[in-house]
């Protein structure tokens, strides 16, 4: 019920202020400065996550000094799938071949969760599984009406988790094999972080427009990501390609069951309790971009519905909380910001449309600074991801622009998911993303 509330109410209140803006001169202008400001800020962590991103991909490797005496804490990787045949056997043989490994031998394990499934998921995990016998263990999980979500996945399989670092996984994924070696040599540049976000690219990202534009998002949130950590903000976890210490997820309670997005409400859970998320942007994990409408608008609806809930749900506990340093608080708050964009510029259209008949025409530059200014904003951060990653300075150009256009549809999909929290009923289960299915576009 508090969600639905605060949900109709950040609605209605978008309505209001959007009403005023498009109504009287001063507050337009005022609301158009605000706009301007914030754009200063992004840019300000465009330019941070940049440096932190350019200094990561092309300094020195620090996986290549690390010799295999150095102690390394036992990793569990969890691979959480379902109805997973087609892809999930190319993971599998991806994570037998990592060199994460000490002179006694290899410092991880795999457990693959069956999550239910109706195909040969297993079946598939096991043949596998068979070329590093010890190293890989398949597990069921019966559909007996526990939550279908996958923080429920996570939280059911912990009993079979032996490592002081649990790594999550997609079925979809493919790595190197010094993925986990380069990841935990990455996190010793923030030795104290209680867990640790790779960078996620788009396996597929050369099949199509909109594949490509969801890799350069990826991107993007890595240097917004990557800003936000250079100052000392809140950075989170992104789902595929998270590393949690044990113990830390056991302080802050373990995961959440009924997440729609468990990586954020971990996330935000962490930052309450004083700990923070680190970075390896010059780690990759690659996954399959959404190639279709349809399937990417219920993605991002659940994307958004998920992060707005735990914002509501746990945002006000920790902007109020003392103990944490501000700025960690000043960064969630601005951070919170980006999502109130999205209704304003919704409710603003509507709003100017309302007042067509009416004798006072709506100030339609309303709406287009808030769109003008969501897109340079995000454009600003594209151009970051892109740059520091690397290639030609036209083609980064281009791309960021095309990034910045697929990101515009957040703009639509914010203020849906506030109708759905509002008026709609709960969301309660986790819907799989469509796969290809094709194994051998996959293989490298």
């Amino acid at each position: 019920m508090r969600s639905r509330l605060l949900a109709g109410g950040l609605l209605l209140a978008s309505a209001y202020i959007a009403w005023l803006a498009i109504s009287f001169t001063l507050i337009a202008r005022l609301l158009q400065a605000a706009i301007g400001l914030s754009l200063v800020y992004v840019g300000y962590l465009a330019w941070r996550g940049w440096q932190v991103m350019r200094d990561s991909i092309h300094g020195p490797s620090s996986s290549d000094s690390v010799p295999t005496t150095v102690e390394r804490p036992w990793v569990t990787v969890v691979v959480p799938a379902s109805d997973e045949e087609g892809v999930i056997g190319a993971v599998v043989s991806d994570l037998t071949l990592q060199d994460y490994r000490s002179d006694e031998g290899a410092r991880f394990d795999v457990v693959v969760v069956d999550d239910g499934s109706s195909d040969a998921t297993a079946a598939v995990a096991e043949a596998r599984a068979a070329a590093a016998p010890g190293l890989v263990s398949v597990v069921r999980r019966e559909p007996d009406g526990a939550p279908r979500t996958k923080g429920a996945v996570l939280a059911w399989v912990q009993p079979h988790v032996r490592g002081e670092i649990l790594c999550v996984i997609d079925a979809d994924a493919r790595v190197a094999p010094d993925f986990l070696s380069r990841a935990m040599a990455a996190w010793r540049r923030d030795a104290p972080a209680a867990a640790l976000q790779v960078q996620r690219r788009a396996s597929n990202r050369q099949s199509g427009w909109l594949a490509g534009a969801q890799d350069e998002e990826q991107l993007m949130d890595m240097a917004s990501q990557c800003g936000r950590w250079a100052t000392d903000g809140t950075a989170e976890l992104r789902g595929n390609g998270m590393f949690v210490r044990a113990d830390a997820l056991q302080a802050v309670g373990g995961w959440s069951t009924d997440a729609l997005t468990e990586d954020l409400e971990l996330s935000t859970r962490l930052t309450a309790h004083g700990q923070r998320v680190t970075l390896a942007p010059e780690v990759a994990v690659n996954e399959q971009a959404v190639q279709s409408a349809a399937p990417l608008w219920r993605q991002r609806m659940r994307w958004a519905e998920g992060s707005l809930r735990r914002l509501i749900e746990l945002g006000p506990g920790l902007v109020a909380n003392r103990r944490l340093p501000l700025g960690r608080r000043v960064d969630f708050v601005l951070f919170v910001g980006e999502f109130l964009i999205p209704p304003l510029f919704a409710t603003s259209i509507v709003a100017s449309l309302i007042t067509i008949p009416m004798p006072t025409p709506a100030d339609w530059t309303v709406p287009a600074t808030l769109a003008l200014g969501y897109g340079l904003g995000t454009y600003l951060l594209a151009l970051a991801g892109l740059a520091a990653n690397g290639g030609g300075p036209l083609p980064v150009l281009g791309r960021s622009v095309r990034g910045a256009l697929f990101l515009s549809h957040w703009l639509l999909i914010v203020p849906s998911a506030l109708v759905r929290i509002a008026l709609g009923p709960p969301t309660t289960h986790f819907e799989r993303t469509p796969r290809t299915g094709d194994r051998q576009s996959l293989d490298r």
